[in-house]
């Protein structure tokens, strides 16, 4: 191989690169915890998370053990083992993720002629709020940032 071809091979894979990392920054979707916003949508998450009484099944103390009630996943590890964009899709339908799984499916939205959810009417919006506001206190849940952090702070001037 002679200088030129290195360099060309250098330089596609320099480009490559780029696209590959434009690719993942496009396909990844980040959100702050520190604002007031977020804290309201969390705290509204925690409120439905106790409703629907999802520490009856789940795990949600870290070291909690699995038993004969609780037999699902420990959700203190969601912030750290799952992406927040696949938490929207599972609260959404966990049934499409993993056929025959226990976690029922809360939530129901109207389909396009694909299977598609369509969320444009007021009850889907409201429930896509839910959804997003359970994923919103499972990635602050055991953490300093559970709600009453951020509007306390606010509140105090700290």
């Amino acid at each position: 191989m002679n200088f030129r071809q290195f360099t060309g091979i250098a330089a596609l894979a320099v480009v490559f690169t780029g696209v590959a990392q434009q690719a993942s920054a496009a396909t990844t979707s980040y959100f702050r915890t520190d604002t007031l916003a977020f804290e309201a949508s969390a705290t509204l998450g925690k409120q439905m998370f106790e409703a629907y009484q999802c520490a009856k099944c789940h795990a949600i103390r870290e070291g909690q053990p699995l038993n004969d009630d609780i037999i699902a996943p420990n959700l203190i590890l969601a912030k750290q083992r799952l992406r927040p964009e696949w938490i929207l899709h599972w609260l959404i339908d966990p049934q499409s993720l993993q056929a025959g799984t226990k976690m029922p499916n809360y939530f129901f939205f109207n389909e396009d002629d694909d299977g598609n959810p369509i969320y444009s009417d007021p009850d889907a919006h409201e429930q896509f709020k839910i959804v997003v506001a359970i994923r919103d206190y499972l990635m602050v849940m055991g953490t300093g940032q559970e709600p009453g952090g951020i509007a306390a702070a606010a509140v105090s001037g700290r």
